[in-house]
């Protein structure tokens, strides 16, 4: 099975939990500071396309700070959760990173929460940046997180239960903990929650992800006609960004992008 199809199996398994499990993750923050990178580097206008969206997790701030928005996801589950949190006000669409219809013409562009790694090939990665092209205005700004070795040598390593909002999630990583470059982690995500009949059910995803290195990813990027503008590493727990990427030390490589003809 392709790795989005995959990823298509795995968020529509996860969705009525996904909020739950991710809910340690301060968007707010991280979206603000995202932003900050994106108008360091030529961010001007007030349109959001996020692709992969979920379940609205990462686009719902810039929603509050002004922005039009639209989303789009591969997972109907996860898109449906979204549609219950916006009332109307996004513009929601199924779609397949690797094959993006035309939504628009926008300022900004995301692909957050790693959703490029679970694309497994350069092929796939020049697709969905392809996508990306077509949507991004000429003087826009794209801007997507890339998981390092470092991360899947940790978080994809580790086995991590939490239990949130009357569920038990168990994380169980699968990943050495000396992950080489180009690695394709597993993980698996079991949650156990009451079926509301006095038992408990087990519902599983498997999420398989690739790391891509930067010379991959800015590889894709120019075959897709975009440039790649700048690199930052993401310190563990999202704390600070720094120039230049540290596959040892940073758990994200955070990457903005520009359309090649703007120089």
């Amino acid at each position: 099975m392709a790795a989005p199809d995959h990823a298509l199996v795995a968020y529509e398994a996860l969705a009525a939990h996904y909020d739950a499990f991710t809910a340690h993750h301060d968007y707010e923050a991280w979206t603000r500071d995202l932003e900050a990178l994106a108008v360091r580097h030529g961010l001007t206008g007030r349109t959001l396309l996020d692709i992969a969206c979920g379940t609205g997790k990462s686009f719902l701030p810039y929603l509050e700070r002004g922005y039009a928005v639209v989303g789009c996801d591969a997972s109907p589950a996860m898109l449906a959760r979204a549609a219950d949190k916006t009332g109307g006000r996004v513009p929601l669409h199924v779609a397949d990173m690797r094959a993006l219809p035309d939504l628009g013409s926008f300022a900004l562009i995301t692909l957050l929460d790693d959703a490029v790694n679970y694309l497994h090939d350069a092929e796939q990665l020049a697709a969905a940046f392809a996508g990306v092209a077509r949507n991004l205005a000429p003087d826009g700004i794209a801007l997507f997180d890339a998981n390092t070795r470092h991360l899947y040598g940790t978080f994809f390593a580790a086995t991590e239960v939490v239990e949130r909002d009357g569920a038990v999630m168990v994380w169980r990583g699968a990943c050495p903990a000396a992950a080489p470059a180009g690695v394709l982690a597993e993980a698996t995500l079991d949650v156990f929650a009451p079926d509301g009949e006095g038992r408990w059910m087990r519902q599983p995803s498997r999420h398989l992800q690739r790391h891509h290195s930067e010379r991959t990813v800015r590889g894709a990027l120019t075959a897709a006609g975009l440039d790649c503008v700048a690199v930052y590493g993401q310190t563990p727990g999202g704390a600070t960004f720094e120039s230049g990427l540290d596959e040892a030390r940073h758990s994200k490589a955070i990457y903005l992008a520009r359309p090649a003809e703007r120089r």
